[in-house]
């Protein structure tokens, strides 16, 4: 675990996982997420909705595509692609909030988690509707 300026320690590994570290299948991370939201007063999102709303902001925060494809998983990048597109079909000046939180962080990928870290708060808003997908 590493201590990050931005976000508090970042973890290497499943974002929920089994108490022994592996990780959760589908069905079992939907259920987690699920108690997550709930206890937190959210509305529930489950995996794959979560992970379709990470990508196209990832991308449009200035993740590279190869990047942003090991991040998630995929195996070829036209997959990824698909994410990179939607961001850019989307793009508009990002608030400055966001670009704040990111302006002291010199690991791009870093800098990219400090952002989306300052976007995930709710204390920041896009002019345009969220680039929330679902699938």
């Amino acid at each position: 675990m590493k201590t990050d300026q931005c976000a508090g320690p970042l973890r290497d590994g499943f974002v929920v996982r089994n108490l022994d570290g592996s990780a959760k299948a589908d069905g079992q991370a939907d259920h987690a997420i699920e108690r997550i939201c709930r206890r937190a007063g959210l509305p529930v999102r489950y995996w794959h909705t979560l992970r379709h709303s990470y990508g196209p902001h990832a991308a449009l925060f200035g993740v590279n595509p190869w990047r942003l494809q090991a991040w998630l998983g995929h195996k070829r990048i036209d997959e990824t692609m698909l994410y990179v597109h939607v961001a850019e079909d989307h793009r508009s000046e990002l608030p400055e909030a966001i670009v704040a939180a990111g302006r002291n962080e010199s690991d791009p990928d870093r800098r990219i988690l400090c952002m989306l870290g300052a976007h995930g708060s709710g204390f920041v808003q896009f002019t345009q509707k969220p680039m929330i997908t679902s699938s």
